[in-house]
């Protein structure tokens, strides 16, 4: 687990386990059984992936049409095979996303891996040390043992100054191999990791455009999580048959996550999109993103086009190529702009469009040829009169009002479109479409008949149409039963379609195909339409019903869980447990999910973890002890405990007194311990036995994130007040508690901890800090006397931008797992100590993960003398989750 979004990093928290120093460590070639106990929770805890939040996010998924392929080679490469064990790795399926709400409280955002870290000025540069490098070892052969990897050590100094611990490397020699060779296997855990084929997919996702030109039909939108994911969809037979696109940036490289396209047009050949993160950005800095693509089947990500705080609002394809408008500025000074690109990958800006007023917001725009039709607010002066002490006085106010504008001429001048009223019609235009020869445009109108005590009013919109966008003329009446309002107006040279509120959550769509003559085609129900595309005789829908996608033609609702790679189920696995077995827990299809190993060669998904479809659920820590299991999560703002003497078959567990939320669980010389947040204020509960609990005493103002155990009792970490600062709080029994604070590195002015793992007496945690709310910069805070003092510093290699995603201990020592890149490209980086001070890089050809798209470990575990790891690979379509082992280091 990590911060709550009030925490001020978004990088995740791994946690830090030290192992006992060197002198003291195992010998080599000991092995540690899979039930060892630790002082600890347990000696096989995770990594809660990504940033400072209490809540864990998505893993990240695989590319491209053939991602695997792509992924075997770089992984190849570095010495590490992906390998399909018998009976228990069948082959992969499409890649899934774990949703996260639009409510950063809402889930576990561990996982989140963040953007490219920029300098910060005045920030600490971490002490960099370089561990000597691996060449690639040759692969194993099947049916043999693995053979040993030695890992090269740097000899490593600890520099203690002012309260602050420094590690850096000072030699280079490599140490002597206590043991042969061995190497790594990764393996594809899609089937492993089960999700629920009967429930449903447990994201949020939505269509947000569509649009159509002969029999090429594109619509696109995206699923909103952590991070958010575009999705493009195109069918080339009029919107019977549909697949997803492929997203490449202009390099041809994998794109960034953290994307959606909202507005969408094309045609001949030449399409365009445009979007950017849904995520809430600084006023002013908002970056627009734009797509190309020549056919709808492949698109070219495009960045930079745009100014920060443009926004663009509508997009129309011309006959000489694409028009935008939009707002750019801020507060008063926001004013409308327009755009023109020849071809989508370089666009001209036009602050002031020659509309005649003070163009305040332009928000749609449409095309027929040569000729351009906008819509937006401008600002006016209105003069009147009023009557001030029994005088009337002449007086001037500016006021906003909408309009409509055409031009012929690319844009140099623009005449008001003013369609006369006639046939009841009433008010402005609801509706303007380019369609077949010439612009269309629609009024609301309204028509009473009867005598005066049986009046009845029937409700209708006036059509007009116009081949030049200046001369209008009345054509046909959109009418139908139970009309309340026309919601939109599409066209396109086959035809017209128009969107009619029918009332009671329904809409029908009518088609026509010159504006005359209108027929109802289709209805939906309970259904949200984003767009609406006119499509020969037809019409195509997009848009979300509930959390779902929505997408429809005249000939029925399209059945997108059919197409591969168009929705993808919820999945994450946030906690790895050691015990009696392994225990894997996190959530799929938005509920709380849970699988159990006896080796973690093959897994099964528990049962008992009851579903509840109003709220979201997920479980983000487990621990094995001697009344049994114990696993903590989170339901909505609720609780989630569940308890099980086998790890298998759970039951709910005995609820924790008073509100709040547990994010961690450990058991300890006085029992269990969960601990976790109550709105402003640090949790804590304790049990002896799983059946009653009890709330902890004196935790204060705060927020708990990660517990441990020490000798003498308990270790927390998290953070307090604000700006975030890092706090420890210790308990000899897990009752009482008492605050400490843990000091930042130099430099930093706020931060939190998030992961804490302890081994004797020596802890160590992790957590994220920020130079006055700038890039997020991971560090580490060491304790050497139970959590009473603490020290901060750096991990060798670790900059600002990175994040580190899991740690564990072992019987040899602290594995870390980080991951480092820009978005699109990240890697992995782990570190392995002896006493919790010393770090040697463990290069990134002793694990392979690497390479094109994003890959992160997320969990890590000892177990029978091996290091296990759940892991992630994943690009802009979603991710799939990989399972990991190899010799401890």
């Amino acid at each position: 687990m990590t911060a709550t979004s009030e925490d001020s990093p978004t990088e995740p928290f791994p946690r830090v386990e030290a192992a006992e120093p060197a002198a003291s460590a195992e010998p080599a070639g000991s092995a540690e059984p899979a039930g060892s106990a630790e002082p600890r929770r347990n000696a096989g805890r995770r990594a809660r992936p990504g940033g400072a939040q209490e809540e864990t996010g998505p893993a990240r998924g695989a590319p491209g049409a053939s991602p695997w392929q792509r992924s075997h080679a770089v992984w190849h490469r570095a010495g590490v095979d992906w390998v399909h064990t018998v009976a228990t790795a069948p082959p992969p399926e499409p890649a899934v996303h774990p949703q996260v709400p639009e409510s950063t409280e809402a889930l576990p955002r561990e996982q989140a891996v963040p953007g490219p870290a920029p300098a910060v000025p005045g920030a600490p540069r971490p002490p960099v040390a370089r561990s000597p490098r691996i060449g690639a070892l040759p692969p194993p052969r099947r049916g043999r043992t693995w053979p040993r990897l030695v890992l090269p050590a740097a000899a490593v100094a600890v520099v203690v100054a002012a309260g602050t611990v420094g590690f850096a490397v000072l030699g280079g020699e490599d140490e002597p191999a206590p043991r042969p060779p061995q190497r790594a296997e990764a393996v594809l855990a899609d089937r492993w990791f089960a999700v629920d084929p009967a429930a449903a997919d447990g994201l949020d996702q939505r269509l947000t455009a569509v649009a159509g030109e002969g029999g090429t039909v594109i619509a696109v939108g995206g699923e909103t999580g952590d991070p958010d994911r575009g999705r493009f969809l195109v069918s080339a037979d009029a919107g019977r048959t549909w697949r997803t696109a492929r997203v490449r940036d202009a390099g041809g490289a994998e794109p960034p996550p953290g994307e959606i396209p909202h507005r969408l047009a094309g045609g001949a050949g030449r399409w365009a999109a445009v979007g950017g993160p849904v995520a809430p950005q600084p006023e002013g800095a908002a970056q627009t993103v734009v797509w190309t693509s020549p056919d709808g089947l492949t698109w070219t990500r495009r960045g930079g086009l745009f100014a920060p705080g443009d926004q663009v609002l509508g997009l129309a394809r011309t006959a000489t190529g694409f028009v935008a408008v939009g707002t750019t500025g801020t507060g008063e000074g926001t004013r409308g702009v327009l755009w023109t690109s020849a071809d989508g990958a370089s666009w001209q800006r036009v602050d002031r469009p020659a509309l005649g007023e003070e163009v305040r917001r332009l928000d749609g725009v449409t095309a027929f040829g040569a000729i351009t039709a906008v819509h937006g607010t401008v600002r006016v002066k209105v003069t009147g009169t009023e009557r001030r002490g029994g005088r009337e006085r002449r007086t001037t106010r500016t006021v906003e009002e909408t309009g409509h504008w055409v031009s012929g001429d690319g844009g140099r001048t623009w005449s008001p479109v003013r369609p006369p009223q006639a046939q009841g019609s009433s008010g402005g235009l609801t509706g303007l479409a380019g369609g077949p020869r010439g612009l269309f445009a629609a009024r609301e109108a309204k028509r009473t008949t009867g005598p005066r005590n049986r009046r009845t009013t029937e409700r209708y919109a006036v059509v007009w149409h116009s081949p030049d966008g200046r001369r209008w003329t009345p054509v046909g009446q959109v009418r139908t039963g139970g009309y309340g309002r026309l919601e939109r107006l599409a066209g396109s040279p086959g035809g017209l379609a128009a969107l009619i509120d029918v009332g009671r959550g329904r809409k029908a769509v009518l088609t026509s195909p010159d504006g005359r003559a209108w027929r109802r085609s289709v209805e939906v129900d309970g259904t949200e339409v984003a767009g609406l595309a006119a499509l020969g005789g037809g019409a195509v829908l997009a848009g979300r019903r509930g959390p779902d996608p929505y997408l429809a033609t005249s000939g029925g609702e399209i059945r997108l869980a059919a197409v591969p790679g168009a929705i993808r189920p919820e999945r994450a696995v946030h906690a790895l447990a050691a015990g009696p077995r392994l225990l894997a827990v996190g959530s799929t299809n938005g509920q709380a999910a849970a699988w159990s190993s006896p080796d973690g060669r093959s897994w099964t998904r528990v049962s008992g973890l009851d579903a509840d479809p109003r709220a979201r659920r997920w479980l983000t820590d487990a621990v094995h002890g001697p009344a049994g299991w114990l696993a903590v999560g989170r339901s909505g703002d609720g609780q989630l405990v569940f308890t099980s003497g086998d790890g298998t078959a759970w039951t709910k567990g005995a609820a924790l007194p008073g509100k709040g939320f547990p994010l961690a669980a450990v058991h300890g010389p006085g029992g269990y311990v969960a601990v976790g947040r109550d709105d402003r204020w640090a949790a804590a509960w304790h049990s002896t036995d799983l059946k009653t609990w009890t709330r902890g005493a004196d935790t204060g103002e705060g927020r708990m994130h990660d517990v441990t155990a020490v000798p003498g009792g308990y270790v927390a970490v998290g953070a307090r007040s604000v700006p975030d600062r890092p706090a420890a709080w210790t308990s000899a029994d897990g009752r009482k508690w008492s605050h400490l604070e843990v000091p930042l590195p130099p430099g930093l002015t706020s931060g939190s901890l998030g992961r804490v793992a302890a081994r004797a007496g020596l802890v160590v945690a992790t957590g994220t800090g920020s130079v006055n709310g700038g890039v997020p910069q991971p560090f580490v805070a060491v304790s050497a006397d139970g959590g009473r003092t603490w020290q901060a510093g750096w991990l060798p290699d670790v900059g600002a931008g990175a994040s580190l995603t899991a740690v564990t201990a072992t019987s040899r020592g602290l594995v870390v797992a980080g991951s480092a890149g820009r978005p699109g490209a990240r890697d992995v980086l782990v570190w392995a100590t002896s006493d919790g001070r010393s770090w040697r890089r463990v290069p990134a050809g002793g694990t392979g993960l690497s390479g094109a798209g994003d890959q992160w470990l997320t969990a890590l575990a000892p177990a029978s003398g091996e290091l296990l790891a759940v892991g992630v690979t994943g690009d802009h379509r979603g991710e799939t989750p990989t399972f990991w082992r190899r010799p401890l280091p």
